[in-house]
């Protein structure tokens, strides 16, 4: 009896997912050499299903022809015997000695024919049994064509999303590198203020401060010595640091320093609108009182933890892990 081949399908998907898993969080284009190597494994496997098949119904007409060849002889051999026996009986000749050898040449006839029939019955049986597994095979072959197909499909997406994660990286590559600059260009003329506090806490301390007053983080960079902080662009309602009428965006910047304590730089680009949309120059002055006004509510926050005002949650961008120049 003829087994079926079984494919661990669960395997193959469990390596697939956990495949594309791995590339989706690392964030690189994915290897597709596994794919394409189980894709030619399966066509080879088709291959070799197909010759089984050819095999399977080759066998299939050979048990036919010879059930037929049988049912012909046992045909033939009751007819002949029969026939004898009738003109014996008919003539007169029947003689005792050659009835009874008669009688004997159809019991043996009948007991071949049992026979005939029994191996009859039995290449029937196997006739069936390999036809099953023919449509067994073709069945598989057709599961085998289907998963062919979608492999080729989860390649072909595989592929265009390698190409899309390259292409973020190089967007957030660029992104990153014009940060570094700004960064470089609007914190020379801040002046640093130093806290004593370590710079964990005084991180926890500015993040609160700007969800307290309505900020969300844009950007973020950060390592265990240095810490920087882009807010989105914020129309001050009337309860906030800032006046109405006004808008505003905050860069910050934590580094820490010896003995526990941390630097601070806020740099704030305060804006005035008109009721028409009009966007008017502030002075340096009123800047620097809305810097003060941040830097003084972190310090509040840090004084007096126990009365700082729950703030909505900074949703923030995924971490750089790159070092801040």
């Amino acid at each position: 009896m003829l087994e079926q081949p079984v494919i661990p399908i669960r395997r193959h998907h469990l390596i697939r997912l956990s495949l594309i898993s791995f590339f989706l969080l690392t964030g690189c284009p994915p290897d597709n050499t596994p794919l394409i190597e189980e894709n030619d494994q399966l066509k080879e496997r088709i291959v070799k299903q197909e010759s089984m098949m050819t095999t399977l119904q080759e066998g299939n007409r050979v048990l036919q022809e010879q059930i037929d060849r049988l049912n012909q002889e046992l045909r033939a051999n009751e007819d002949e015997f029969g026939k004898r026996l009738e003109l014996a009986q008919q003539t007169g000749q029947g003689l005792s000695t050659e009835k009874q050898n008669l009688l004997q040449q159809v019991t043996a006839v009948t007991n071949k024919n049992r026979k005939l029939q029994a191996e009859t019955k039995k290449l029937r049986k196997q006739l069936e049994l390999t036809q099953q597994t023919e449509q067994g095979l073709s069945g598989e072959k057709k599961n085998l064509i289907q998963q062919i197909t979608a492999l080729t499909q989860e390649n072909q997406k595989l592929h265009a999303d390698g190409q899309k994660f390259k292409n973020d990286a190089q967007w957030l590559r660029t992104l990153r590198d014009r940060f570094r600059q700004s960064l470089q260009v609007n914190n020379q003329t801040v002046k640093a203020q130093t806290l004593f506090h370590n710079l964990p806490d005084v991180t926890k301390a500015a993040l609160q401060a700007l969800a307290n007053n309505g900020y969300t983080v844009m950007a973020k960079m950060e390592t265990d010595q240095k810490s920087v902080f882009i807010t989105e662009r914020k129309t001050s309602p009337s309860p906030s640091i800032e006046l109405p009428g006004y808008r505003n965006q905050y860069l910050m910047e934590l580094e820490a320093q010896p003995d526990n304590q941390t630097a601070l730089k806020v740099k704030a680009q305060y804006e005035e609108m008109t009721p028409g949309g009009t966007i008017i120059g502030v002075d340096a002055d009123e800047v620097a009182v809305i810097e003060r006004r941040l830097i003084q509510a972190i310090r509040q926050i840090l004084d007096h933890p126990e009365q700082k005002t729950p703030g909505k949650e900074i949703h923030a961008p995924p971490e750089e892990d790159s070092e801040i120049s």
